[in-house]
């Protein structure tokens, strides 16, 4: 199975404008992205106390004490781990957009269907 790391790579998404890619990834799966967020939360606090404030204490002692630099250090990694979620559910969720997809190309097919139907009656 193949690995995308942005939408407009991902077959299932293809033909679809950025709006409709955004809708698509962020406000249809929301069980999916609200178990994913509750991870997030987990694997962000886990890895800022066991992995980046040694680091920092490791190679630069001081920084912990300018707050500013330190805070756009955690807002930096906050954002990598975000765009590394969305690009993991993006992936996992393949064939929910592909089933998705089909549901809505089917609604558009019945919706055809019923309003020729309505124009050949009123035809006759």
């Amino acid at each position: 199975m193949a690995f995308y790391l942005r939408p407009d790579q991902v077959p299932e998404l293809q033909d679809l404008s950025k709006m409709e890619q955004r809708i698509l990834l962020r406000g249809t799966f929301l069980k999916e992205r609200a178990i994913s967020t509750v991870f997030l939360l987990v694997i962000i606090v886990a890895s800022v106390q066991f992995a980046l404030n040694p680091l920092l204490q490791h190679f630069m002692p001081t920084l912990r004490n300018d707050s500013m630099v330190y805070a756009g250090i955690l807002i930096a990694w906050l954002f990598i781990l975000m765009n590394v979620r969305d690009i993991i559910l993006m992936n996992m969720l393949r064939p929910k957009f592909a089933a998705k997809r089909a549901e809505a190309t089917a609604q558009k097919v019945a919706a055809l269907e019923g309003a020729r139907q309505n124009e050949q009656q009123d035809g006759k």
